[in-house]
């Protein structure tokens, strides 16, 4: 595709997504800043109507994340990565989309897949670290969530259940760590204090053994 012709197609899909990823950890980590990066073409035919299509989707996943219409915006990107499966952009957006819908091990797996196979065009190495990071640790908030529901079922908890989500939620919390700690040793994550205080706190917590 024509540079200028792809850059006015994405034109508008790099906007802030950071509210709409936002959970109750001690910080919101912001991702929107790369949540639609522009889709990169060059991958597959370099059909122009291929591609325009790529996009087309993307952008409408774009809107429907706005409106909170998770499931949509999945079903849009899900389609765009079945007509580009390489297309790295594509697949970082389904990862965030999986990730906001709380389909946590697929939005893991989509990131691992972008970081194990590293393609010119797509997202930072740092931002995946960071991605994978924040999903680990809402997987990690829920597990623990879980657990704790579990213990206050009066005459209902089952001891090994809550003995297996609260060390299932111990090692997410671990993984998140060590995401973090990866996305800022890279030395190109523009907000690494933030993500610093976010692994410092976590440490914290789980140094006390407090998951709430």
């Amino acid at each position: 595709m024509n540079s200028r012709m792809h850059i006015k197609l994405m034109s508008g899909l790099k906007t802030g997504f950071s509210s709409l990823l936002a959970t109750k950890r001690v910080l919101a980590l912001p991702l929107s800043a790369v949540f639609l990066l522009a889709v990169s073409g060059c991958q597959g035919s370099g059909n122009i109507a291929h591609q325009r299509s790529i996009a087309e989707l993307n952008q409408k996943a774009q809107v429907m994340m706005q409106s909170g219409d998770y499931a949509g915006a999945v079903a849009r990107l899900e389609s765009a990565h079945d007509l580009e499966p390489e297309e790295p952009n594509t697949a970082y957006n389904l990862g965030m989309a999986y990730q906001s819908m709380g389909r946590f091990d697929q939005a893991i797996g989509i990131f691992t897949q972008i970081l194990d196979k590293p393609q010119s065009g797509g997202p930072e190495a740092a931002e995946v670290r960071k991605a994978l990071g924040i999903t680990w640790e809402a997987k990690a908030d829920k597990l623990a969530s879980d657990a704790k529901a579990a213990t206050e079922e009066k005459g209902k908890a089952d001891a090994a259940q809550i003995q297996t989500l609260t060390h299932e939620s111990s090692q997410a919390y671990r993984a998140a760590i060590d995401n973090y700690r990866e996305a800022i040793s890279s030395g190109h994550l523009k907000d690494a204090a933030d993500v610093q205080h976010q692994m410092d706190a976590l440490k914290e917590r789980l140094a006390k053994g407090s998951h709430s």
